[in-house]
């Protein structure tokens, strides 16, 4: 087996999210690897609604990203064995090239990433974070449905 030193794994909370992060914590036990988890948020803490203000945005756009974000990255933690080398990071931005930046900036050397399952039309027509990652990365890419 390859040695996969640096895990990149993508988080979102989703069922998919959670079969990509076993399928990497068992990568990284056989690989001695570190594992990254990423949480990417299109908006920041500056961009979030106030407490008391009504937003036409869907609730995971608007709210506090960072409570999001450590929601998120907490419930990927709780999936690892004790003792496995990890490390949690948030960016904010569009997933697919935020995923590629973090992957290219520290070096990764496999990212595994759930995919939604989309077929041919629907991944055109809405876009799939995996599809984009898995064209464009420059280490290998396991996508987990």
């Amino acid at each position: 087996m390859q040695a996969f030193g640096r895990i990149l794994v993508p988080v979102d909370g989703s069922k998919n999210s959670d079969k990509a992060i076993a399928a990497a914590v068992d990568i990284a036990s056989v690989s001695h690897g570190q594992i990254d988890f990423l949480y990417v948020a299109y908006f920041n803490g500056n961009t979030d609604d106030p407490a008391d203000q009504i937003s036409w945005l869907p609730d995971e756009f608007t709210g506090s990203i960072q409570q999001i974000s450590q929601v998120v990255l907490q419930h990927a933690v709780k999936q690892i064995s004790t003792g496995s080398n990890y490390m949690t990071h948030t960016a904010t931005g569009i997933p697919a090239k935020q995923i590629l930046k973090f992957a290219k900036d520290h070096a990764s050397d496999l990212i595994v990433i759930g995919g939604r399952g989309l077929g041919i039309v629907e991944g055109f027509l809405l876009g799939s974070v995996s599809q984009e990652v898995l064209e464009h990365a420059r280490c290998p890419v396991l996508i987990v449905k």
